[in-house]
């Protein structure tokens, strides 16, 4: 079986068990990297609005520039130790942030580097043609998640149950590492990027030709932590994600077994999580929806308790673990699910149907109450998250995931004949009727055949690039569009404007 050396980005999470004084430390980095994040929105946010008052004053170019990730770090490296701070608790005036010192200095790096990383995806969808994303807001407390990052030489593995923090120290875990101990403990090996040579081609004159990997030594860590997130869920639960770079074997070909299942077409769906083309369901497991009766239980209580009690902060510790129990079965069990496919065929074809826009735009001529319900099991099935594990699987095992456009016909057209209706199906039609052929099935097995094809298709090399046709000639498949150009798809001939979230959308 062909396998490829490569550097890969691994993530291990594990859950920890600290002691009181650590849990402080804990919520003490939380609330640093939090006011540090709001610190480098606000800081940001002043500089676009100098910008736009020395613009419209019309006195010539404007003198202030946007500052990135290392001019936030510099201006807080200056307004730490400058600044006048007030303490709330006791009302003293001092120059310079006391509290800054009590935190790792990493934590608000990676603070300033995530505001600086939002502001950068605000720009990038304004200039593109992709979808809006909103302006960065603070962050309130109470409201998000208690999270920061940690990076750096103090963050080691010390024995099979217990992991260093820099500045925090020791903490204990609940589960083993000695995984990722024995990982870190092996010798270094050859360079995959140059080939232990030290040296890879110079892209230009001028520039030199000493692999980055490595350092020119042609030896790289067989594994080394890049960082580590501490972050708490909705049970109070603390955990540890350690994001570490280490070389694996990847497979650039499909094993045996893969190459028996063949090309495959998913369909994904509420009713059934995944419809496959061979005739074969997963269905739903409803993890939310098995524990709707305790949350709503719950929720009733929490509600009539008094804010600020000890019986309320229980109430809501019990509605956190039951959030936190639907969340991990979810994860478990699609999980389990895409890496089954993944290993049982070569090449998959799913739709590229927008599930956040599907939930807000789907389904117009509902009624409120039923496009309520049907979204609510829309988010159960974690969709996105099931497609995004396959890619990322195929990635690493040798297999293929094809993603068609978000407005792909794979919901109007017929698997038997390619015929492609003009008007999109009713949520409330389960039979696929081809008017052309006579065909009749079930509409979530059509689209998932219609795939399949697609699928076939990509892995023959067929003339048409893999993808298969409209009937302007048009790619269905992702699209690479120059600025303000469509694809023909999109100009196909429509009894009704074209809303999202209707081809293609998940059945009911």
């Amino acid at each position: 079986m062909p396998v490829e050396r490569r550097v890969v980005q691994q993530a291990y999470k594990y859950a920890l068990d600290p002691t009181p004084r650590q849990e402080r430390a804990f919520l003490s980095h939380a609330g640093g990297a939090r006011f540090a994040y709001n610190w480098g929105i606000a800081r940001t946010a002043d500089a676009l609005d100098a910008y736009a008052a020395e613009k419209a004053a019309g006195v010539g170019e404007p003198a202030t520039r946007v500052p990135g990730h290392f001019d936030l770090c510099k201006a807080w490296t200056v307004w730490k130790d400058t600044t006048e701070w007030t303490d709330r608790a006791t009302g003293t005036t001092t120059v310079g942030v006391a509290w800054v010192a009590d935190n790792y200095s990493g934590t608000y790096q990676a603070a300033l580097r995530d505001a600086a990383e939002a502001w950068k995806r605000f720009f990038k969808a304004r200039k593109s043609g992709a979808r809006r994303v909103g302006r960065p807001r603070f962050k309130r407390k109470g409201r998000v998640r208690d999270s920061f990052q940690l990076h750096g030489g103090g963050l080691q593995i010390v024995d099979g149950k217990h992991i260093r923090l820099p500045r925090i120290g020791t903490v204990k875990t609940f589960e083993s590492t000695r995984k990722i101990g024995r990982l870190l403990r092996k010798d270094e090996v050859p360079c995959p990027a140059c080939d232990a040579m030290g040296r890879v081609p110079a892209a230009a004159a001028g520039e030199s030709d000493k692999c980055s990997a490595c350092k020119a030594t042609g030896a790289v860590p067989a594994a080394r932590i890049v960082r580590g997130s501490v972050s708490r869920d909705s049970s109070g639960r603390w955990f540890v994600s350690l994001t570490v770079a280490r070389v694996r074997e990847i497979r650039t070909a499909p094993s045996v077994r893969q190459r028996s299942g063949g090309p495959l077409g998913i369909d994904f769906g509420v009713r059934d999580i995944a419809t496959l083309s061979t005739g074969t369901t997963i269905p739903n497991p409803r993890s939310l929806e098995a524990h709707l009766k305790r949350l709503k239980g719950a929720q009733q209580a929490l509600a009539r308790s008094r804010k600020g009690s000890a019986r309320r902060d229980g109430i809501t510790r019990r509605i956190g673990r039951l959030h936190a129990r639907v969340r991990n079965l979810r994860a478990d069990f699609i999980a389990k699910a895409t890496t089954r496919l993944i290993h049982a065929h070569s090449v998959i074809a799913v739709e590229g149907w927008d599930v956040q826009q599907t939930a807000q735009h789907g389904s117009p001529q509902l009624p409120a109450k039923v496009r309520s319900t049907r979204n609510r099991a829309l988010a159960d099935t974690g969709v996105g998250a099931a497609r995004w594990q396959l890619q990322c699987k195929a990635a690493w095992y040798g297999g293929t995931v094809v993603t068609t456009d978000r407005h792909a016909p794979t919901g109007r057209q017929c698997s038997a004949c390619g015929t492609v209706k003009t008007t999109p199906l009713r949520p409330t039609q389960d039979e696929y009727r081809c008017a052309a052929c006579g065909i009749r099935l079930d509409r979530r097995l059509n689209t998932a055949r219609v795939l399949a094809t697609i699928a076939a298709q990509h892995a023959t090399g067929a003339p048409s690039g893999g993808e298969p046709q409209n009937d302007r000639r048009g790619n269905v498949g992702p699209l690479t569009l120059r600025r303000g150009g469509r694809s023909p798809m999109k100009r196909e001939a429509r009894t009704q404007p074209p809303g999202r979230g209707q081809s293609g959308t998940p059945g009911t």
